[in-house]
């Protein structure tokens, strides 16, 4: 496959205080560890943000309950497994632990 390869993913922000500093920095750490772009898009805003930003990603200020468009692409499009993992770490964290808050 040549081009880029992309995987991407829904989720809901499910923590009480929303998509603020603190869960923005825990998404680009997870994020950086992967050599793939990551993508971030409110859904029903057509802002797109670098995954790998922690101000691009806090500028979305999702609320709980809003939902969040999440695109890993790769370079070479031989990273599919790369773009699963990353995207499962993510909904763990946004959906399932919460950023670890209430």
């Amino acid at each position: 496959m040549k081009g880029g390869a992309m995987t991407e993913i829904t989720v809901e922000i499910k923590n009480e205080q929303g998509l603020h500093a603190r869960p923005a920095g825990q998404i680009v750490n997870i994020a950086k560890r992967y050599n793939l772009k990551l993508e971030i898009e409110k859904i029903g805003e057509n802002e797109v943000v670098n995954g790998k930003n922690v101000f691009g990603v806090m500028t979305l200020g999702a609320a709980k309950g809003e939902q969040l468009k999440l695109r890993a692409v790769s370079e070479n499009g031989e990273n599919s497994d790369e773009e699963s993992k990353l995207l499962d770490e993510l909904r763990q964290l946004i959906e399932i632990d919460k950023f670890f808050e209430k």
